[in-house]
């Protein structure tokens, strides 16, 4: 908790300076590439083409980051842990990695549910309403 307060400090305060990380690419795109922590592990490092081809992707599936899509799947803590040398970071980025995936799919049946009621209002409507030129707006016209 107060990794995320300490982190919600430096961001609403600018204190946060950006810039490119060429290993976070690598270790990014190789966990995207690949489906487990083994292949993954035992994989060469992406080059730069490879990680800008998956950053293409990812940017098309987002909608040029509009939607939310997960970069990072449980099992990838542990290999950017061990990169850095920072054993206690895997639990960190698990726990993150879990928020995240409940916030997408919490997104996701929101917008499901908009949807239903939204279909389900349409019909509704379509049921309720008399057709238009039927006896019922002629008799009380009379």
């Amino acid at each position: 908790m107060k990794g995320a307060q300490h982190l919600e400090f430096l961001c609403k305060n600018n204190l946060i300076k950006h810039s490119p990380s060429p290993v976070l690419d690598a270790l990014y795109a190789t966990g995207l590439m690949h489906p487990t922590r083994d292949i993954s592990r035992k994989a060469p490092v992406p080059t730069r083409e490879q990680c800008r081809a998956v950053a293409n992707l990812i940017q098309k599936q987002t909608n040029d980051g509009q939607e939310d899509v997960m970069l990072l799947q449980i099992w990838n803590g542990k290999l950017l842990a061990e990169r850095f040398k920072l054993p206690d970071m895997q639990i960190e980025i698990e726990r993150a990695v879990e928020q995240v995936e409940k916030t997408i799919k919490a997104k996701e049946e929101l917008v499901e549910e908009k949807q239903e009621i939204e279909k389900a209002t349409a019909i509704a409507r379509a049921t309720a309403m008399p057709p238009r030129g039927s006896g019922s707006s002629q008799a009380a016209r009379k």
